[in-house]
């Protein structure tokens, strides 16, 4: 009862041979499905990488294009300003040139005097715009390296003052106080100075004649402070939050020469340094800066 029959035996390695060879073409099957598996899975990951790299293009792109429309606003900007700015300190000097030759006179010299001192004034307004626009493009262009180097506090904001007294109105003076801690520090001294040039000049432009000028530092737990306070004419509330952007003036400034740089240079120094710089004002009354920036070291010497 369990033999084969005949027909059933004579058949069974026919159908073995079937299966395995059913089998083998079923491995060979998957095993060309598992390689196109493995390109379809690089192809999808080239892809993926492609489309990485296109989005990054694109961004750069976009950027670029932010970067372009900005630097030809700025130029716009500039053009502008240029033609009114330095329209002013420059028809002064003319003026005053061609006055002084008139006086020739041993009793003209206080008249020769004053002329001079307006030529020098509007030397150190051209002067102060330059300077805004050079810091502003380097600063754009992102080419201003960090050069910690050793500073003395007094004797350092000392040179700063006495090269700010030419530009002051009369009767002001800057009072320097150095308040606490070490007067021995560690920072980049031009970006240190354009940012004291910058809130010195500011307050100096917005007080009237005769006004003190404040100006005290402090080192405390790994920071420089320094604050600039006036008695000028204040900010206007509704002007406050806009006060470090470019070209910005606020409404009670628009009366005073300048281009609305100044604080925008002074608050893009302060954070390649790595520090704030806040304010407090009130109409009228005056402005109090506050600059907080954290102590360098000293390059290792090899």
């Amino acid at each position: 009862m369990n033999e084969m029959t005949p027909e059933f035996a004579g058949n069974t390695p026919d159908a073995v041979g079937r299966l395995n060879e059913e089998n083998r073409l079923l491995r060979q099957q998957l095993a060309d499905q598992a390689v196109e598996l493995d390109r379809l899975r690089q192809v999808l990951q080239q892809c993926e990488e492609l489309t990485l790299q296109s989005q990054q293009n694109a961004n750069e792109r976009a950027e670029l294009l932010a970067q372009e429309r900005k630097l030809s606003e700025l130029k716009t900007n500039f053009v502008t300003l240029a033609s009114h700015e330095f329209r002013t300190p420059i028809g002064t000097i003319l003026m005053s040139a061609s006055l002084i030759g008139r006086y020739n006179g041993e009793q003209d010299g206080p008249k020769r005097e004053r002329h001079v001192d307006r030529i020098k004034s509007a030397v150190a307004d051209l002067t102060a715009l330059l300077n805004e626009f050079l810091a502003l493009s380097q600063i754009e262009q992102r080419t201003v390296p960090n050069r910690p180097v050793a500073l003395v506090l007094p004797t350092f904001c000392q040179e700063v003052i006495e090269e700010m007294e030419p530009v002051m109105k009369p009767g002001q003076a800057i009072l320097y106080t150095h308040t606490e801690g070490d007067t021995s520090i560690v920072l980049d001294g031009g970006m240190v100075k354009n940012i004291l040039i910058n809130l010195l000049g500011n307050a100096s432009k917005y007080s009237t004649e005769g006004k003190a000028i404040g100006l005290t530092t402090a080192v405390r737990n790994g920071q420089l402070t320094i604050d600039v306070s006036d008695e000028g004419i204040g900010v206007p509330d509704q002007d406050k939050d806009k006060l470090f952007v470019n070209f910005f003036r606020a409404r009670n400034a628009i009366h005073f020469q300048g281009t609305g740089l100044g604080l925008y240079v002074v608050k893009r120094y302060v954070d390649l340094l790595g520090g704030t710089i806040t304010f407090t004002s009130q109409l009228d009354v005056g402005t109090v800066f506050t600059v907080n920036l954290p102590l360098a070291t000293l390059p290792a010497t090899v």
